[in-house]
């Protein structure tokens, strides 16, 4: 109505953009409490995994939890011949939910001449029922590439599009290999290797 729409033109544009601004909070608290309302109804935890992989707005307003873990500082020695030669770094415990996202850092080096072949390999790892070996479920060979020269800090975060991430499940767990390269004289070294696992859903323990 004509009388309305004057009133609202006399408010100074301070005031309508204050009230523009309350709106919008009211609007992301309705939607936040339906995609909450959502997530309860889905069946298994697998499910509300995948419904906030695929929803932005959810993964950015549902709580997380973390889980995290170190891996041993170590110098390895590349072996005479070949080129992938990766061996075992650590492993976590099993996962006692699905993964939300995943971070990892680290501070690395090589040998400090000559080709540069040291990487940080990251397996998701699952054991069958009745199998008492465990599958290699996803891989990611080269996290933080070719470890440089000197030393330096990585940083790398896996989120819900990474088949790390989104095939993950409770019980499986996750295996880091390490790897100098072979040919002769390279190593590898790192310290301070930390994850940081987001659970969602579900309470750590």
């Amino acid at each position: 109505p004509p009388a309305i729409e004057a009133a609202s033109s006399t408010r100074p544009s301070s005031q309508m953009q204050d009230l523009a601004l309350d709106d919008s909070r009211h609007l992301l608290d309705l939607a936040e409490l339906c995609l909450n309302r959502i997530s309860e109804l889905c069946d298994t935890r697998r499910d509300q995994a995948h419904f906030a992989s695929a929803c932005r707005a959810l993964r950015e307003t549902t709580p997380r939890q973390a889980l995290v873990i170190s891996g041993p500082d170590f110098t390895l020695r590349g072996p005479q011949g070949g080129h992938w030669a990766p061996e075992a770094y650590f492993q976590t415990p099993a996962l006692p939910a699905a993964l939300a996202g995943l971070k990892m850092s680290l501070a690395w080096k090589d040998q400090g001449w000559g080709n540069r072949k040291g990487t940080i390999v990251v397996r998701l790892m699952r054991r069958p029922p009745r199998d008492e070996v465990q599958a290699v479920v996803a891989e990611d060979t080269s996290l933080f590439g070719v470890a440089p020269h000197a030393w330096e800090d990585g940083l790398v975060e896996l989120d819900a599009a990474h088949p790390i991430v989104s095939q993950a499940e409770a019980g499986d767990t996750l295996s880091f290999l390490r790897n100098a390269g072979g040919g002769g004289g390279h190593s590898l070294s790192v310290k301070s290797f930390r994850v940081e696992l987001a659970l969602r859903p579900g309470a750590i323990g």
